[in-house]
C-alpha cells in the first residue's frame, strides 16, 4: 500500500509539473489571441455576448462553453450511474476555493494601489490553476484512501463531480476577485478600466483550468486502477 502511494506521488509530481508548464502557456497565449480584432470581435473582449455594466462585465461565452463541456462530461461520465455519496467531495472543493477566493479579496482590497497594476489578475488566473490542478490531483486519492486504495468501477461519478466542482470554484474565485477590482475601481475611476469575468471567452482560466484539474483527476485515478 505504501509503495502504491509512492507511485501514484510520483506521477503527481511530474503531473504538476508538466501543468505548471501548460498554465504558463495557457497564460501567454491568452494574452497574444486577446490582442486578435476578429477573437475579440467574435468570442473576445468586443463579443456582443458580454454583458453588465458599471464597469463590471461577464463574458457569456465563457458560461455557455462550460456548460456545454458540462454538459458532455455528464453524458459520458455520469448519467445512468450510482452518485451517491459524492455531496461531501463537491461541499468539500467549494469550500477549498471560498477561502481562497476570500484570501485573493483581502489580498486585492489591503493593498488598493497594487489594484492598478496587473497584480490583481495575475493571481487570480495563478489561484485558478493552481487550485484547479491540486485539487483535482488530491481528491481521487482522498476517494481511494476512504476505499483501502481499491477503486471499483464507481469512479466516474467522482471524475463528473470533481470537474463539475472546479467549475464553479474557479467561478468563485473569477467573481470575488472582480468585486474586489470593481470596488476599488468607484473609488479610483481615474486608475481603472472596465472587469471582464471570463475575458478571453473559450480559452480563459474559467474553462481551460477545470479541464486540466479534470485530466490530473483522470491520470491520478487511472494510475491507481492500473496498479490494483
Amino acid at each position: 500500500m505504501v509503495s502504491g502511494a509512492l507511485r501514484v506521488s510520483t506521477r503527481i509530481t511530474i503531473l504538476i509539473i508538466m501543468f505548471a508548464l501548460a498554465t504558463y502557456t495557457a497564460l501567454n497565449i491568452q494574452t497574444h489571441i486577446g490582442d486578435s480584432p476578429t477573437f475579440n470581435k467574435t468570442l473576445g473582449l468586443d463579443s456582443p455576448l458580454i454583458i453588465g455594466g458599471y464597469g463590471l462585465y461577464v463574458n457569456l461565452v465563457v458560461i455557455i462553453t462550460d456548460a456545454v463541456l458540462v454538459t458532455i462530461a455528464y453524458l459520458v461520465l455520469a448519467k445512468d450511474r450510482p452518485r451517491t455519496g459524492f455531496a461531501k467531495y463537491f461541499l468539500g472543493i467549494i469550500t477549498g476555493y471560498a477561502l481562497m477566493a476570500a484570501a485573493l479579496y483581502l489580498a486585492i482590497t489591503t493593498k488598493p494601489a497594487h489594484a492598478c497594476t496587473s497584480m490583481p489578475m495575475s493571481l487570480d488566473g495563478i489561484a485558478t490553476f493552481t487550485v484547479s490542478i491540486v485539487i483535482g490531483s488530491v481528491t481521487p486519492l482522498v476517494y481511494a484512501h476512504e476505499r483501502d486504495w481499491k477503486i471499483d468501477g464507481d469512479w466516474e461519478p467522482l471524475l463528473f463531480t470533481l470537474y463539475a466542482s472546479i467549475i464553479v470554484g474557479s467561478l468563485i474565485i473569477d467573481v470575488v476577485t472582480a468585486l474586489a477590482i470593481s470596488s476599488i475601481s468607484r473609488l479610483a475611476p481615474a486608475y481603472m478600466g472596465s472587469v471582464i469575468i471570463g475575458a478571453y471567452g473559450p480559452i480563459d482560466g474559467l474553462v481551460t483550468a477545470p479541464l486540466l484539474g479534470l485530466l490530473a483527476g483522470y491520470t491520478v485515478v487511472s494510475t491507481i486502477t492500473n496498479k490494483q
